[in-house]
């Protein structure tokens, strides 16, 4: 019967690998040059099934940092009970705390999106809750939602309801007596126009929605920026417009359809309101209306006339006119049938533009912009700010009941304060860090460093040793700025280069952070910049930021994989250092198309913002062959892949050869193979355009030809990281927006591997060489680890056709725990340690951790009866003993590094030692001491076969010599 059973499995699995195929061959053909056929010579595609079976017992660890700059769009809270509070972040998810923030709990992680807008709760029953994705304050980084949710218990579930095109929602308002009438305000695509935007009503709890007009925008272009509701008479409403657009190298934001809109009869009909409101384009506007006499308004507004505080240092008396109105800060005490001007402030208006009136005392406003500020007379003066608490505010929740406490959120993470923002606490005890990228050093165990959304560049740990896990403590700050990339030499782990904003690189020492060397190229740096440049007359010290020298916001550093003093930066010429970074050549011609258009500096619309952010035509991506010097691989941000094979005497533009991919579209990664000098792949990002399709190519001629490997890679998933396993040339990894995906076959299947992952953007991905660890930096839940890929990468078509395999295993550690100190209480983060470290120590002995080795091994069929693993000495005279059920594909099973005893019979142990199935440990040895340092033989018996292999455990590194 068994033999039937699998002979039918087997038969069942051949048809549907056959549909596969077939399917993937009719998509390609149908697509065209979206989806084409895999390489000549590939493996067969992998059947979804067995690929879950792949990667089943893999599983990610969060190893934080805790909330040391997570950006938070939206903090809400009940009101008969403010300790109940959710946050919503800016792209990793929604939290709920029951406790006022001692704990938290994510409660959207397995959904659509991470990228949060806006939550609403349902004050009359905190079960039911709206959440509208697509953050509102587009800076350049920003991503995109699907819609709104909704859950009708209390945040265990939601399920979306509709309106999936809107991209960035604002606002989300509940009728205060019905939750089935809800208000979405829409701001739609940031990187292009469509149709669905502006302000919608539901009447029937998401089951249909309906555009409001009636007197509001239809133009496609204008969306609404901010929606309040009067709390006396849910009829009446007041929404600003705002029309905008962002493209990778400007943003512009302003239009002559926006203003402020009132309706008195439930968005059927509405006035445009405009007695003591600036005339002509407006921008991004916020709006708060006061609890207790909803007739008082505050606005702030984003206008064209906006004249600086001094002129050549001296106050400019235009300025403090306040007769000439424009952009700033407007009080209604009418219902808005009249504005006055009361202060020019409004900083950056595009990714702040929030106002607050204090429920209890309409003379209190609160303006959140790179500041807090606080005023007690109507917004007319300010005369503090939040002290204490890091900048660029986004979100705050008052409590009605009480106006001293506050939830704040800003670039940092969300805070709280109890005496009405003169001091407050931060609840660093929450996952959302946004990282742009991870490296490694190779110090055993191994660091990490990554550079963060606002917060600089920073360094922490992979193994702690401390029996809590991770803490934020186990992680330090190199500097400031936004953080991009940053790559340790794996020679020296004392050197570690960091890069922020524009190609600020900088050589610093893990060790002494604050003696960093700013290593930037300058015309006194650069040995060969009059040869280059021999009319320049401009300054010696620095690069000008003009059109000629440009980097990109992100701008890309490598060490070379042939030297590790080797140093190469991307602007839109390539830049190599020999010496660390002291001094350089410039090694290129500008790689980027050079485009007029697309290197003009100006940008922001009506209200001027030129940071950096938006420089654009530069290099974003490079790479040198690991196996070749001088075949150096480059990528902008205007679409062109050059390569060169002659470490930069002459380039090729690659790019014509890769068909179907819009013109200008962001190449988001290049990475050249460790197996073959002329292979290479080539990742790019659309979203920017407004076309969010993945695509992924692969050459085999140094980019003469191309194949598109991107197959079934979700179309609405941009691409942004393509890492090549270093040991197996058909193990590949894919990050994007939602998800990671992996392929086991050279690209012909991709298949998600989420095991304990959240829905969150993928930035970067790289693999530890020496432990065999797939590190993942994220944009919102900060970094992540898959322990042990080893299996996955002795993966070949012997072992996928084998009945059984026994994988050579990872060298286990008998790590010695380090204790950090006593109790924490409740309110800490504590990231995991590797899978081979229990979180918590073995109850018969309080003061050890419970170290283990990883047992994987490889079943083509689930067998008809459980496995046994036996590990013992060469002698047989000590042996461990465990019965465990098995399934297809590859399991990992963790030996406790214990024997059994003599006088105790052998183990039969259950699940336990399985990963990602209430995996702990074995602990069959009971309270046997750990094995010594050596090699062990490990005999797998499956159906009655036995298979030998061994493992080999060692001690800590750090240990000193007994």
């Amino acid at each position: 019967m068994h033999q039937a059973t699998t002979a039918m499995a087997r038969w069942s699995m051949c048809v549907l690998i056959l549909a596969i195929a077939l399917a993937n061959a009719a998509n390609a053909q149908g697509r065209g040059n979206q989806r084409s056929a895999a390489p000549a010579g590939a493996v067969p595609a992998t059947s979804p099934q067995l690929a879950q079976a792949l990667f089943q017992d893999l599983l990610w660890r969060n190893i934080g940092p805790a909330n040391i700059a997570g950006r938070i769009t939206d903090i809400e809270a009940v009101e008969s009970n403010p300790g109940i509070v959710i946050l919503a972040s800016a792209s990793g998810g929604m939290f709920k705390s029951t406790n006022a923030g001692a704990t938290w709990t994510p409660i959207f992680e397995r959904y659509g999106t991470g990228n949060m807008g806006d939550v609403d709760i349902f004050q009359a029953n905190p079960d039911i809750i709206y959440v509208g994705t697509g953050e509102s304050c587009v800076r350049n980084s920003v991503a995109w939602g699907d819609g709104v949710y909704k859950s009708i218990d209390g945040g265990k579930t939601f399920t979306n309801v509709g309106l999936k095109d809107t991209h960035h929602i604002s606002e989300v308002v509940i009728h205060p007596g019905n939750p089935d009438i809800v208000y979405v305000a829409a701001q739609g695509h940031l990187w292009g126009y469509n149709n669905e935007r502006g302000l919608y009503k539901t009447t029937d709890g998401g089951k249909t929605w309906r555009r409001l007009a009636g007197g509001l925008p239809n133009d496609n272009r204008t969306g609404a920026s901010d929606l309040v509701m009067d709390p006396s008479n849910p009829n009446v409403l007041y929404v600003g417009m705002w029309e905008r657009i962002r493209r990778p190298y400007n943003f512009e934001s302003g239009g002559t359809n926006g203003g402020i809109f009132k309706s008195t009869n439930g968005g059927e009909a509405w006035t445009r309101l405009a007695t003591g409101l600036p005339t002509g384009p407006t921008g991004k506007i916020g709006l708060a209306i006061y609890r207790k006499d909803p007739r008082i308004l505050m606005a702030a507004v984003e206008h064209g006339f906006n004249p600086p505080q001094q002129v050549n240092g001296q106050p400019n008396p235009e300025y403090a006119d306040l007769t000439k109105i424009g952009h700033g800060l407007y009080r209604s005490e009418d219902g808005g049938a009249s504005w006055t001007f009361v202060n020019r402030r409004n900083g950056r208006p595009f990714y702040y533009s929030h106002i607050f009136i204090d429920p209890g005392n309409p003379n209190r406003v609160f303006h959140l912009d790179d500041n807090a500020q606080v005023s007690e007379d109507g917004g007319r003066t300010f005369a503090r700010q939040f002290e204490g608490i890091e900048g660029d505010f986004h979100a705050l929740w008052i409590d009605p009941k009480d106006s001293n406490r506050l939830y704040v959120g800003n670039d940092k993470g969300p805070s709280a304060s109890y005496d009405a923002g003169h001091s407050f606490f931060l609840f660093d005890n929450i996952d959302l860090a946004q990282f742009y990228g991870v490296s490694f050093d190779n110090r055993d165990p191994y660091w990490v460093y990554g550079g963060l959304q606002d917060s600089g560049n920073w360094g922490g740990v992979s193994n702690s040793k401390d029996y809590n896990g991770i803490l934020t403590d186990h992680w330090f700050k190199f500097h400031s700025a936004d953080g991009f990339h940053t790559t340790a030499d794996p020679n020296d782990w004392r050197t570690v280069y960091t890069e922020s904003e524009n190609g600020g690189i900088r050589r610093t020492d893990p060790v002494y952070r604050q003696m960093a060397k700013n290593v930037k190229p300058t015309p006194t740096t650069i040995v060969n910049f009059r040869e280059q440049f021999p009319n320049y007359s401009g300054s010696l010290t620095a690069l000008p930021r003009d059109r000629e020298f440009r980097f990109n916001w992100s701008a890309p550093i490598a060490l070379s994989p042939h030297d590790s003093k080797t140093v190469y930066l991307g602007g839109n010429y390539l830049y190599k250092s020999t010496d660390r970074g002291d001094t350089w050549r410039i090694i290129s011609p500008d790689l980027s198309t050079n485009d007029p258009v697309r290197t003009n500096p100006e940008t922001g619309g009506i209200t001027r913002d030129v940071t950096g952010a938006e420089t654009n035509a530069t290099i974003v991506t490079i790479e040198e062959s690991p196996l070749v010097p001088g075949v150096i691989w480059a990528g902008t941000d205007d679409g062109n892949v050059q390569v060169t094979r002659d470490g930069g005497r002459s380039w090729s533009n690659v790019r014509s050869a890769m068909p179907g991919v819009p013109p200008f579209t962001w190449v988001s990664r290049v990475t050249p193979s460790r197996f073959d000098p002329a292979v290479a792949y080539v990742s790019f990002d659309g979203h920017r355009s407004d076309d969010f399709k993945a695509y992924v190519f692969k050459t085999g001629d140094y980019g003469r030809t191309w194949t598109n490997i991107t197959n079934n890679i979700p179309n609405h998933e941009p691409v942004y990281v393509v890492t090549e396993d270093l040991r197996n040339p058909n193990l590949l990894f894919i990050g994007t927006e939602f998800s990671v995906y992996a392929t086991v076959d050279g690209g012909r299947s991709y298949h998600k591997l989420m095991n304990g992952f959240p829905t969150v953007a993928v930035h970067d991905l790289v693999i530890h060489p020496r432990d065999g660890d797939l590190i993942a930096a994220t944009h919102g839940r900060s970094i992540w680890i898959l322990d042990d890929i080893t299996p996955l990468q002795q993966l070949t078509d012997v072992v996928l056709t084998s009945d059984v395999h026994l994988f050579k295993n990872k060298v286990a550690t008998k790590w010695r725990g380090i204790s950090r100190g006593a109790t924490r209480g409740h309110f800490v983060f504590m990231g995991r340690n590797p899978l081979t470290i229990a979180q918590r120590a073995p109850a018969n002995n309080s003061s050890e951790l419970q170290n283990s080795a990883a047992i994987h091994f490889y079943l083509k069929d689930a067998p008809s009866a459980p496995v046994q693993i036996e590990v013992s000495s060469w002698d047989n005279a000590q042996k461990f003993t465990a019965t465990v059920p098995a399934t297809q594909g590859i399991n990992r099973y963790f030996w406790n590094l214990r024997f059994t005893p003599a006088a105790t019979p052998q183990t039969t142990d259950p699940a336990s030692g399985r990963a990602g199935r209430g995996g702990g440990g074995g602990r069959g040895g009971g309270g046997a001491p750990e094995v010594a340092a050596g090699s062990y033989r490990v005999r797998l018996t499956v159906n009655g076969r036995t298979h030998e292999g061994t493992v080999t455990v060692r001690e800590d590194p750090d240990a000193p010599a007994r």
